[in-house]
């Protein structure tokens, strides 16, 4: 499997499934590979990180023609990263449109959200979305609780607003990945994220009209109830792709973190780290198992 992003797919029922997309053969789309509780795993990344292919303007995944290695930090190769449709909607703000004309004509015509998002650390983000899939961003993004705060017509002037209630004291645009895996055994109750959300619209009244604001408490789609020891990392930033292994039976996923257990020991890895590289599932595994804390008592 080459895996091209992490996935969380809303169900039928009103739940999600999480998971990775990968290009496995000549398919047309990515294939999903659920990742649910009590799923064993066995992987073994391999390098070097290739090009994920680039996204056409529908916004749908299309496979690297070149198949080469990547640049550096990079999971695109050059001409996949001329062709993306979406790479200037990533960094829009909403003063210039650098995107194709078709690009712009569906943003200009599509319903945003404003939002915003608290984790169990108390920070509070601000984002935006599109109103059709706000929640799967929330859950995508690892959010504990969140609410839509506006809601606009047009990405630009969507862009636009959320650049200006981001520089209120408060709010940031962007929650790293170090900073929600420190977080991830901190306890934030509702009343408490409600504060904090109330607090920060409350110094917003010349900004957005006034509106009852609906918090939603996302803890239910992550199954990390269960946790009674603070995960370990998977591996360290600095050490090598090539060669690891991700083992063990599946915990729950928080945004692209997955959370697996061997034995009473529990393994936290961030699964954006695979982007770009392939993954061999249930080839031998070099370490059999691990000790934790609950082993000794």
């Amino acid at each position: 499997m080459h895996i091209v992003s992490v996935a969380w797919r809303p169900t039928e029922n009103g739940a999600f499934e999480q998971g990775v997309l990968s290009w496995t053969g000549a398919e047309e789309t990515p294939g999903f590979t659920r990742l649910f509780p009590g799923k064993k795993m066995s992987w073994t990344i391999a390098g070097p990180r290739m090009c994920i292919g680039s996204r056409n303007e529908a916004g749908r995944l299309v496979s690297c023609s070149e198949n080469i290695v990547s640049r550096p930090g990079q999971v695109r190769c050059n001409s996949c990263s001329v062709v993306d449709s979406m790479d200037p909607c990533v960094r829009c703000t909403g003063r210039i449109c650098n995107a194709s004309e078709a690009r712009r004509t569906r943003c200009e015509e599509t319903d945003y959200v404003l939002y915003l998002a608290v984790f169990r650390d108390q920070t509070l983000k601000v984002g935006v979305s599109t109103a059709r899939r706000v929640k799967t961003r929330w859950v995508e993004q690892g959010a504990d609780f969140a609410a839509v705060i506006a809601e606009i017509r047009g990405g630009r002037a969507a862009r636009r607003l959320e650049d200006l209630v981001s520089r209120r004291s408060g709010a940031t645009k962007q929650v790293r990945s170090k900073r929600k895996i420190a977080s991830l055994m901190e306890q934030l109750s509702f009343s408490r994220a409600e504060e904090i959300a109330k607090r920060f619209l409350s110094s917003l009244p010349k900004v957005l009209p006034e509106h009852e604001v609906q918090l939603e408490d996302l803890s239910m789609y992550y199954n990390l109830d269960s946790l009674n020891a603070r995960p370990l990392p998977w591996r360290k930033r600095s050490d090598p792709m090539d060669g690891v292994q991700l083992l063990g039976d599946v915990v729950g996923m928080k945004g692209s973190l997955l959370v697996t257990r061997i034995g009473s020991a529990f393994t936290i890895a961030d699964l954006k780290q695979l982007v770009g590289y392939t993954v061999h599932p249930d080839l031998p595994v070099k370490i059999v198992t691990q000790s934790g804390l609950l082993d000794y008592i």
